[in-house]
């Protein structure tokens, strides 16, 4: 319960980030609005498609930084990042459009925590090595799961394993590109961007621009469906 009201009052208005803009008590439940994203989640993209373009990879992971940019501006660390908090608008033909949900788990800097001490909060293969030792979360942990989420976008892979190596570049994948992916997932804290802001310029000086139709590895064309269909009458 404390934990959804805490949601309400995280709401940070972002184009990239999803949170509460109401909130009301029903007896012993708390009703949240937000907004509705009717294109499914990065997980289901991955799943239905796999291996993303490099470029399109690239795109997704730097509105991603974009939305953590904001809320580790406010204090805010997310905590978990992870594919099926990535959530998406339909787009038929155009660029993603990502939108970062499900700020349940997350901490401010000096905010009460909600989570009780001496329990891990997260999703494994997403926790950065530092918190899985039981350092107390930041900004840069966000920052790992960010990557590892690019890693997962680029490789095709299932969710990765704790500490998980990154590894070699798949094959298409740009070194440099790949190099950014490597420092967002380095093991020690200290070798990571030092914030959002710092990642993505590393990731433009990379990033090359969509070209439309975007298609996948196979040449078929990706796209970002309505999965939602029209409301009931």
């Amino acid at each position: 319960m404390l934990r959804l009201v805490r949601e309400r009052a995280l709401r940070l208005a972002h184009p990239h980030v999803l949170t509460p803009y109401a909130s009301c008590m029903a007896y012993e439940d708390v009703l949240l609005a937000m907004d509705l994203v009717r294109g499914g989640s990065l997980e289901t993209l991955l799943g239905d498609y796999g291996r993303l373009p490099p470029e399109y990879a690239a795109e997704v992971l730097d509105q991603l930084l974009a939305a953590l940019s904001h809320i580790h501006a406010a204090g805010v660390v997310h905590r978990d990042v992870k594919p099926a908090n990535l959530l998406l608008e339909p787009s038929p033909v155009g660029a993603p459009h990502v939108r970062l949900a499900d700020f349940g788990i997350a901490l401010e800097d000096e905010g009460m925590r909600f989570t009780t001490t001496g329990f891990t909060v997260g999703t494994p293969g997403y926790l950065a090595p530092e918190v899985l030792d039981w350092n107390r979360p930041g900004p840069r942990q966000d920052l790992y799961a960010a990557g590892m989420v690019a890693w997962r976008m680029l490789t095709g892979a299932g969710d990765p394993e704790p500490r998980q190596q990154v590894g070699a570049p798949p094959p298409g994948v740009p070194p440099t590109l790949w190099r950014v992916i490597a420092h967002l997932c380095a093991p020690d804290p200290a070798h990571r961007p030092n914030d959002a802001d710092a990642a993505r310029r590393s990731l433009s000086a990379c990033h090359r621009e969509l070209r439309f139709p975007v298609r996948t590895l196979d040449g078929e064309p990706l796209q970002i469906f309505d999965h939602l269909g029209p409301p009931p009458r």
